[in-house]
């Protein structure tokens, strides 16, 4: 799949977002009673310049996040779609052409002074909007590993990918290796 390079990093931040602080994620994961990442951090990680977030912004990512996560679970292109077009509805999606800081034209979907959490709404629905509507929701994955919940979006050419790094990929041939080893000498 061919995105823009600004479409790339915007659904790289929904992945990171919704890996990050949703809820099911985070609980796979072992981190379900650990504090919620840095928001400020995750902000400034994904280049989306200040202002800063504002109290009671964590939770709200993480309620965006468990939202985003349902585009991934459901069976129909159109509940995705209605997710995503309510939270663009919800957080006042206004898209707009720019090119700030030296960077080529580009769009950004909310406008200008937009609060931290309305800019990250924004932006990552209008990444995953951008996914099902030029591949469908057969490019949203959940990771296949046994111990990990973590999405991502399927770039290969066959659409093939069924974990959510090579990480996970590794962790989980290992084991069904050793399995196979174990059963074949009993």
């Amino acid at each position: 799949m061919n995105y823009a390079h600004y479409d790339d990093e915007c659904v790289d931040l929904a992945i990171d977002l919704i890996n990050e602080f949703g809820t099911d994620t985070r609980a796979a994961a072992g981190r379900g009673g650990d504090p919620l990442p840095d928001l400020a951090a995750f902000l400034s990680e994904h280049d989306m310049v200040p202002p800063g977030p504002r109290p009671g912004d964590q939770r709200a990512a993480q309620r965006l996040a468990d939202r985003l996560h349902a585009v991934f679970q459901v069976d129909h292109a159109a509940e995705a779609v209605a997710v995503i077009n309510d939270v663009l509805a919800e957080f006042r999606a206004l898209p707009q052409i720019s090119n700030h800081d030296d960077e080529d034209w580009h769009m950004h979907y909310y406008p200008a002074g937009a609060a931290p959490l309305d800019r990250l709404a924004v932006t990552a629905a209008m990444a995953l909007g951008g996914v099902l509507v030029t591949a469908g929701t057969q490019r949203l994955g959940h990771c296949h590993a046994p111990d990990c919940r973590d999405v991502y979006v399927d770039t290969s050419r066959n659409n093939r990918r069924r974990f959510c790094s090579d990480g996970c990929a590794n962790l989980t041939h290992v084991a069904a290796f050793r399995a196979r080893q174990r059963s074949e000498q009993t």
